[in-house]
């Protein structure tokens, strides 16, 4: 797997285009547990850096299948990405490079395979 299927862009109707690498927040204090040996990140501090538009609403979820899976603003806000499982980085085959995951969502359908998080306004 090359280096630019492990980053997730965010960009649409943003000020900033942010390429996150989730490969790298096993040392980043602001991680936390999920579950017995998994570590998760909050989406919001990414999606507020890259500075959306004002009146952004959606947020479009692209896989590499090529499916899109369309969330509400609210939604991503507060959601999280599960980055490590064991300690190591997802893999590709894990549907890596992180799977996303809804606050008030069953936990055994994450969004996986995501490639860009494209914002959305009127």
């Amino acid at each position: 797997m090359g280096d630019d299927e492990m980053i997730i862009q965010i960009k649409g109707d943003t000020n900033f285009t942010i390429n996150i690498d989730p490969g790298v927040w096993i040392f980043d204090e602001r991680r936390f547990p999920i579950e017995p040996n998994s570590l998760g990140m909050a989406l919001r501090p990414f999606l507020l850096n890259a500075e959306p538009k004002e009146d952004v609403h959606t947020a479009l979820i692209h896989r590499r299948d090529g499916e899109k899976i369309s969330l509400s603003y609210e939604e991503i806000l507060d959601s999280y990405l599960c980055f490590a499982i064991d300690g190591k980085p997802l893999s590709e085959k894990q549907g890596g490079p992180a799977l996303l995951y809804l606050r008030n969502q069953d936990h055994d359908q994450p969004i996986d395979s995501i490639q860009t998080i494209e914002m959305i306004s009127s």
